[in-house]
């Protein structure tokens, strides 16, 4: 409380500061201050979420790995949670665990008791890796047998996971570094106007008008209002694997590619083109080459919309399915231990995400018509072209005909390629992250300069004015 209290007399004393310097007039001045102590719970609500989000990824990290290792030694779910226990004496996930273990110690009568003492977890703490560590726990303890290979890929897979979201909070405090320093530069850049109409343009009153005292409110309030979007923005939830308005949108793009009609689309674009270029020739004939010159390449472009439209569609598709597909494969790897490739893949389907299920389900219904034929695996998502995927599906057949080398090394070699896919997904998911806040970093510029513009124009009038005056 006593540092909020101090968070608070900063913020105040920098709003009067800021008054000050930019020579806000009282009206202006309460607007900004007021803005200030109003967004400031939402920052300090941010810091605050930023820490509790950061804790509990590196709770979940340290759950998964122990967890792993602890039923590897006993093979006892409620065993390896007892032991994982004391490793969160205090805190949210050591409450958790407690929950869960005394659900399976205290509950004699019903179904799926250990399954639902884990969803307690997943519920608390929902991320994909944690469901599909507690399924395979669930299913060696019931089954028993060895898992070995099972948790040596989950644990290569948390380590991966846990090294690039950390790569990529170090890129996100790069970003917010730059952000804060071009909204600094900007807001410096704005200075000069009060400071040469204190100084060497003292005969203008360009800083008492009111459309500088307006717009200079306006950019205050702007910048402010970026860095807060970009403190909020950075501040996520790391356990999230789901963004389901990404996915939706992702799987009618995808639907828009498969059942693209160019024929509809070259009419409609040839539709849109035509009088476009049929003025581009009446211009011609009129001598006005100009008008043409501009009209022509507008032509052009209507007329090829529709290829444009369906390149930049299936690029998307293409970009978001090399991002998923490696989630998809870890999960038929791990399926592969106990199951053939046929069943693997069919009871991967209600896992996989969801621009990947039609393709699935066409894929177990050519296996099922043709289970010898290489012909299923090699027109899976073929309208696309994907090497990775290509790829996989090649080795997936060559380990359900049985030839080649061992089944072992075939899905060891799977795996080692899959590792690197998860990694260049995952690091082409970040990016896209990281690219979307490029323009906030261009904004404070931006805004900057259009303050300027303004500002240099008031003092011509003023300085011009007072000339004929």
């Amino acid at each position: 409380m006593k540092q909020n209290s101090l968070y608070g007399m900063g913020l105040l004393g920098l709003g009067v500061l800021l008054a000050y310097l930019y020579r806000l007039q009282l009206p202006f001045a309460l607007i900004l201050i007021l803005t200030e102590l109003f967004i400031f719970p939402k920052w300090l609500r941010g810091k605050q979420r930023q820490k509790t989000e950061e804790k509990r990824f590196s709770d979940v990290n340290i759950y998964l790995e122990q967890m792993l290792y602890s039923f590897r030694k006993s093979g006892k779910i409620l065993s390896a949670l007892l032991d994982v226990e004391k490793l969160f004496p205090t805190g949210s996930m050591g409450e958790t665990i407690h929950e869960a273990a005394g659900y399976i110690q205290e509950t004699y009568d019903g179904e799926k008791i250990t399954e639902k003492a884990l969803t307690i977890i997943e519920t608390e703490y929902p991320t994909r890796r944690m469901v599909s560590a507690h399924r395979l726990m669930l299913k060696a303890e019931q089954i028993g047998g060895s898992c070995e290979a099972s948790i040596r890929i989950l644990l290569k897979d948390r380590d991966m996971w846990e090294k690039e979201t950390l790569s990529y909070r170090r890129h996100c405090q790069m970003q917010k570094r730059n952000i804060t320093a071009a909204i600094m530069l900007s807001a410096s850049l704005c200075l000069m106007t009060p400071l040469l109409c204190q100084t060497s343009l003292q005969q203008i009153s360009v800083t008492e008008q009111l459309i500088y005292q307006i717009t200079t409110m306006l950019m205050l309030l702007a910048v402010m209002g970026i860095y807060l979007y970009t403190e909020t923005y950075f501040t996520r939830d790391w356990l999230s694997d789901d963004e389901k308005g990404q996915e939706i949108g992702a799987v009618k793009t995808y639907q828009k590619v498969v059942n693209y009609d160019f024929k509809k689309a070259r009419r409609k674009s040839f539709l849109w083109a035509a009088p476009v270029l049929a003025a581009s020739g009446i211009c011609m004939i009129l001598d006005m080459w100009g008008m043409a010159l501009i009209l022509i390449p507008i032509g052009i472009f209507l007329l090829f919309q529709h290829r444009i439209d369906y390149a930049l569609a299936k690029r998307s598709v293409i970009r978001e399915i090399r991002k998923v597909f490696p989630d998809w494969l870890m999960e038929v790897s791990l399926l592969l231990q106990t199951e053939n490739v046929a069943n693997s893949i069919q009871k991967s389907i209600p896992y996989a995400p969801l621009i990947l299920k039609s393709e699935l389900e066409l894929l177990v219904e050519r296996i099922a018509v043709t289970p010898e034929s290489n012909l299923p695996y090699s027109e899976f998502l073929q309208e696309f072209s994907i090497p990775e995927t290509a790829s996989a599906m090649g080795m997936l057949y060559s380990l359900s005909d049985g030839g080649g080398s061992d089944a072992g090394v075939q899905i060891e070699e799977i795996l080692t390629r899959n590792a690197q896919w998860k990694k260049d997904a995952e690091e082409m998911a970040n990016k896209d992250k990281l690219g979307k806040m490029y323009l906030l970093f261009l904004l404070p510029a931006l805004l900057g300069a259009l303050k300027m513009v303004v500002d240099m124009t008031l003092i011509l009038f003023a300085f011009f004015g007072g000339i004929h005056g």
